[in-house]
């Protein structure tokens, strides 16, 4: 059962109640690791994240880690693999590059926000537009914070419903570490509707 499941970590949850700042260090660098290594399912990761920490600390930690493993992706692709990506990627997703060229900085925060493609294809892609360092570092560093915090919120609230067993109802969401997602998601969707035609204009 998920439940016994969740119990199971009873191990890992006293590790970080004795080493709370080790613990968040620990799960920064493996989180980057993983991006790093092009781990799948970066959402889960996140989720792990709030589970673990709570929506805002596990979204943090989502966030940084994050940001720090796109950048290793983004300078290793730059800087040794930079015919390959553009020969690769650049030819299927040829419309990116002509966004680029006319407004590079919202192409990079819109990419980030939009999930229309892989996250390390992303940072394959921004390597090989020829993305500025410092604003590629930043723009993920805003870009993946609203899907941070919204999967790190769904995580805490696995927490709360199958080990606090708080019941679902709508005084467990009515707090502001579910509200604030739920705005971010509403926010994305708004984005997602102001760009979409603009993508298709440049496909």
């Amino acid at each position: 059962q998920l439940e016994t499941l969740f119990f199971n970590l009873d191990i890992i949850q006293n590790f970080i109640s004795q080493n709370f700042l080790f613990s968040i260090f620990i799960f920064l660098i493996l989180y980057s690791l993983l991006i790093l290594c092009n781990f799948p399912f970066a959402s889960l990761l996140s989720m792990i994240n709030g589970f673990l920490f709570g929506a805002w600390i596990g979204g943090i930690i989502s966030i940084v880690g994050g940001t720090l493993g796109a950048f290793g992706i983004f300078i290793i692709a730059k800087f040794f693999f930079l015919d390959f990506v553009k020969n690769k990627f650049l030819n299927k997703y040829s419309f990116i590059e002509n966004y680029f060229d006319k407004n590079d900085l919202e192409l990079m925060i819109l990419i980030r926000i939009i999930p229309a493609i892989p996250f390390f294809i992303q940072n394959l892609i921004l390597a090989g537009v020829g993305a500025n360092n410092k604003k590629f570092f930043f723009t993920t560093l805003f870009g993946v914070a609203p899907w941070s915090f919204i999967f790190g919120s769904i995580g805490q609230g696995l927490e709360e419903i199958f080990i606090n067993k708080t019941e679902l109802s709508f005084k467990l969401v009515a707090q502001p570490e579910y509200l604030i997602p739920i705005g971010f998601i509403a926010s994305l969707i708004v984005t997602v509707i102001l760009f979409k035609k603009k993508f298709k204009d440049l496909n």
